[in-house]
Order: C-alpha cells, then sequence, then structure tokens
C-alpha cells in the first residue's frame, strides 16, 4: 500500500485525528518563544563574558555586511509559536531529553563517551530532535500537507465521485447536483483536516510521531565524532542535516532514509554524524572542517551562530562574497 494510498491516508488521518483529541483540552497551553537549536547546544558554542553570561553572536548570512551584535544563548535560536498548538506538552518532550545532554557532553569532552551507551544513545536522540525540530521540517510538512490534501481532493471530485455522491445521498438523502455540488461535499469532508492543519494541531501530532521514527532509525546504527584537526566547527540555524553523499556531490535536507549520514555539530571541538557504519572519535581534516561548516551556512535559514572575537565572521563573509549559497548540492569533502 502506497504513502499516498487512500486507505493508508485514512488510517493515519484517524490515528492523527485521535491524538488531537487527547490533546485538545490542553490545546492552548503554549511556550511562546520556543527554541528550534537547544539552549544546552547553543551554550556548546558560546564564550562567557564575566558576569554578562554567555554570549554568541548570530550572524545574518541574508546580511553579511550588516553589524552583528552579540546575544545570550537564550536568546537564540527561538522562533515565536514554532509550534501553536498544545506546545507545551510537546516542550515537555523535548525536555526529557535535553536534560540527559549534560552529562553526555562531559563525556565527550572527557573523551570517554563511548563507554557509557546511555550517552552515545542521547546523543543520538539529540541528533534526530534537531532534524525534526527544525523550519525545514516545519516547511516539508506544510509542503506534504497542501500536496495530500489536494491529491484528495482531487480524487473526491474524479475517481471517486460516485463514492462521494453515494455517501451525501445516505447520510441525507440529498442527491448532489452539479460539480459545485460534489466539490462542496467533498470540502465539507476534509474541512476538519483543513482546520487541524490551519490551527496548528497536525503538526503538533505529526512532529511529536515523527520524533519517535527518527530516534528509531537512527538508534540503530553508529555514531561518530569529529574532532578538527584545525580550525572549528560552526553552528548554523538548521543544524541537523540528513546528507546524502555520491557520485561527486553531496545533497542534503533528504529524507532520513535515503541519507548516507546525519551531521550535528555539538561544539566547536566536536561534530555528531549519525546513521553511519562507523563508530569512535576520528580527525577531521581542515578541508573536511571548511566542507561541513559550508554546509551549516548552505542550509542555513537565517544565522549561523559565531563565537566572538574569533574571526569566524570573516569567514563566512569571505564564503558567501564568493558565491554561497547559490545552490543546495555542493561537492563532497575528501579526508
Amino acid at each position: 500500500m502506497n504513502e499516498g494510498s487512500p486507505d493508508q491516508w485514512r488510517a493515519a488521518a484517524e490515528r492523527i485525528d485521535a491524538r488531537i483529541d487527547e490533546l485538545r483540552p490542553e490545546a492552548n497551553r503554549h511556550v511562546i518563544g520556543q527554541h528550534v537549536i537547544s539552549q544546552v547546544l547553543l551554550k556548546r558554542f558560546a564564550v562567557p563574558f564575566g558576569s554578562n553570561g554567555y554570549k554568541l553572536v548570530p550572524f545574518n548570512v541574508d546580511h553579511p555586511d550588516r553589524r552583528h551584535k552579540m546575544a545570550s544563548p537564550r536568546e537564540c535560536g527561538k522562533v515565536k509559536n514554532f509550534a501553536c498548538f498544545a506546545s507545551a506538552s510537546l516542550e515537555q518532550v523535548w525536555g526529557r531529553l535535553e536534560t540527559r545532554v549534560p552529562d553526555a557532553a562531559r563525556a565527550v569532552d572527557r573523551g570517554d563517551v563511548f563507554q557509557h551507551e546511555q550517552h552515545v544513545q542521547t546523543l543520538k536522540d539529540l541528533i534526530a530532535l534537531h532534524l525534526v525540530r527544525s523550519l525545514n521540517y516545519r516547511d516539508v510538512h506544510s509542503r506534504i500537507f497542501a500536496k495530500v490534501y489536494t491529491e484528495h481532493r482531487t480524487a473526491l471530485l474524479t475517481d471517486q465521485s460516485d463514492l462521494l455522491r453515494l455517501a451525501v445521498l445516505q447520510r441525507s438523502g440529498l442527491h448532489l447536483a452539479g460539480p459545485q455540488g460534489l466539490a462542496a461535499a467533498a470540502d465539507q469532508i476534509l474541512s476538519g483536516h483543513l482546520q487541524n492543519f490551519e490551527n496548528g494541531a497536525d503538526f503538533r501530532v505529526r512532529i511529536e510521531e515523527t520524533f519517535a521514527k527518527a530516534k528509531e532509525m537512527i538508534s540503530g546504527g553508529g555514531l561518530e565524532i569529529l574532532v578538527p584537526e584545525a580550525g572549528e566547527f560552526l553552528l548554523g540555524d538548521t543544524p541537523a542535516l540528513a546528507i546524502q553523499q555520491g557520485e561527486g556531490r553531496t545533497v542534503f535536507n533528504v529524507a532520513i532514509g535515503d541519507s548516507t549520514a546525519i551531521v550535528l555539530p555539538f561544539g566547536p571541538r566536536h561534530l555528531l554524524v549519525g546513521r553511519t557504519p562507523r563508530t569512535g572519535m576520528n580527525t577531521a581534516t581542515p578541508r573536511t572542517v571548511d566542507f561541513l561548516n559550508q554546509l551549516q551556512i548552505e542550509a542555513a535559514q537565517q544565522h549561523v551562530y559565531l563565537r566572538p572575537h574569533r574571526g569566524q565572521d570573516a569567514v563566512v563573509r569571505d564564503y558567501l562574497n564568493r558565491g554561497g549559497r547559490r545552490t543546495r548540492e555542493r561537492s563532497p569533502a575528501r579526508g
């Protein structure tokens, strides 16, 4: 049964509707400023400034010559109303993972993380979290909903029109008159799904489901942690990237099942690589570091978060001035 088949679509819709009904009593419990990048991750890239706390520089990749001011990790990586239906309970889902990250981070910094399976699992789950809790995923969700909604509305008006007429006749005793009546009946049947999309309920449930599936898919693979031979890793505002390498090129933002690896910067001196056959700490050549940093710039929706006074702004500005972000494909790095 294909993913878009009527039977599977109906089964998925029933499952989603059931979960929405469970969440409806808390629909209006919101967290307004929601982090799409965990503060614990942002802080690993930040620099302490005495009593002013930790600071980052949100570098706007669309306006590289603008003066970029420092900000705290709390102020960075936030999206107002990222999820606008029962977001408080969704934050609890993320929070249960994020509270485990500091212990895993200390193990990474000590170099003994692979001696602790629970920390390895935490890092894999963190990759999954940032893969789905992203503006990229929200954009993909919107595009898929629009496509599926249009396909099923079209099916109701064409291949399934006889079934639609029969359903209306059985329910109301009315015979649909002309194409306008048929369209009105199709819109009425689909109205609940459209409403759940527009009020954010569909996104709220699907992102929770996708997070669970992503964790399962990433858990079964290896985990590699790259340490730069020279230089530092950058952090973009869409940091977890499912990439596919082959035939002399690298494409990012592919489906998890199509990816050859999923990368997530985990501080200036570490980068996590999930869904890989390799496990352990390995060194990244300067060329590989540059390539992975370019991916962060390419994938960024708006910002790359820099460490103050490290000269990274010149590196990013130079890449952009040389024509970066003109394409979504790059030749793969070779270490």
